[in-house]
């Protein structure tokens, strides 16, 4: 893109310099051929090669009339020059402009256990960043034009979906149906119903988090099918009083959660389903010696029970989830390990 409007505005520039000497050679031509003053040779320049068709200054003589054929040529080729540079960088633009939401809408359609985000407002575009950091797919249902520019500049990769995530067509363009699940942060609470409503119609069985201004909402959201509500001002409060109650605690779950560096990071890990750590503990597993993490929590996937600083004699199952504490890099080869 950035090319084709360099070449763009390297022809408009060229025209532009070929136009001002055509003006100043018809200038000067008309000057010495028939002793006209400047003002007289400009008007004559101008009428000759806009073939306005307008009456000439005075008679012109046989090499007055040669040089105003040459001017009226130049002239001619310099406008057609022009008129086709203009439509070829608006024919261009817009077959690159659908070219790429063609492509777009392929990527879509091939991507399989993503997650959808409805609205990427001052929340949303947080959430972005979240899985952008952590190499997640995520699909991006948005309606502002100009929320969907920045994120079009900023995330050139990202899948966004320009519309009305209330609308059950826009989450179908989402493919909502292979989805794994869907974080709906709209500024309305009535609109994250709506999205709730539809998204637990069309795809049953995908996790969905919902956002919740007025505590009312919530329970409707519960009911509605969001398996989680998440209100910013409870979330604020509670998060206020920590650091002011326990601030070096805080500090220490930010790093682990949002630092970009990779020695601090805290990761959900599942147990795959025919995983050979099935069955055995975690002492037999050797998860720190094998991949260097630290295990400070274990969801038992049958019951939901949480197991804090598990022991080493826990035994492992199909569908739990293990909690973390490493870089990147180690948690990719826990996933492998967890694989074999």
């Amino acid at each position: 893109m950035e090319k084709r409007g360099d070449t763009f505005w390297q022809n408009i520039i060229m025209l532009t310099i070929s136009f001002i000497l055509l003006i100043f050679v018809g200038i000067t031509g008309y000057s010495i051929l028939l002793g006209w003053d400047w003002l007289d040779a400009l008007y004559m320049t101008f009428i000759s090669f806009s073939t306005v068709g307008f009456s000439e200054i005075g008679q012109l003589n046989i090499p007055g009339r040669i040089f105003t054929m040459f001017i009226v040529t130049g002239g001619l080729i310099l406008i057609a020059m022009l008129s086709a540079t203009v439509t070829s960088w608006f024919v261009s633009n817009e077959l690159l402009a659908t070219r790429r939401k063609l492509k777009m809408r392929k990527k879509i359609e091939m991507m399989q256990g993503h997650t959808i985000l409805c609205g990427a407002g001052d929340t949303g575009i947080n959430v972005v960043k979240e899985f952008v950091h952590n190499n997640r797919p995520l699909i991006v249902i948005e309606e502002n034009d100009e929320r969907v520019s920045y994120l079009r500049e900023h995330y050139p990769e990202l899948p966004v979906v320009n519309g009305d995530a209330t609308k059950d067509e826009i989450l179908q363009e989402a493919n909502i149906k292979n989805a794994e699940g869907l974080i709906t942060a709209l500024p309305d609470d009535a609109d994250n119903l709506f999205v709730v409503v539809s998204a637990k119609d069309l795809n049953p069985n995908m996790m969905i988090v919902a956002r919740s201004l007025d505590t009312h909402t919530e329970n409707k959201l519960y009911r509605a099918g969001a398996n989680y509500v998440i209100s910013p001002n409870i979330v604020e409060g509670l998060r206020m009083a920590a650091v002011m109650l326990r601030p070096t605690v805080v500090s220490f779950l930010e790093i682990m959660m949002s630092s970009d560096e990779k020695s601090f990071r805290m990761e959900e890990v599942p147990v795959p389903a025919g995983s050979n750590l099935h069955n055995k503990t975690l002492m037999d597993a050797e998860i720190p010696q094998r991949t260097g993490l630290t295990v400070i929590a274990l969801k038992r996937g049958a019951s939901s029970k949480w197991f804090v600083n598990p022991s080493s004699s826990t035994v492992l199952h199909e569908n739990d989830r293990l909690i973390v504490l490493g870089d990147t890099d180690k948690i990719d080869k826990l996933c492998a390990f967890l694989q074999q």
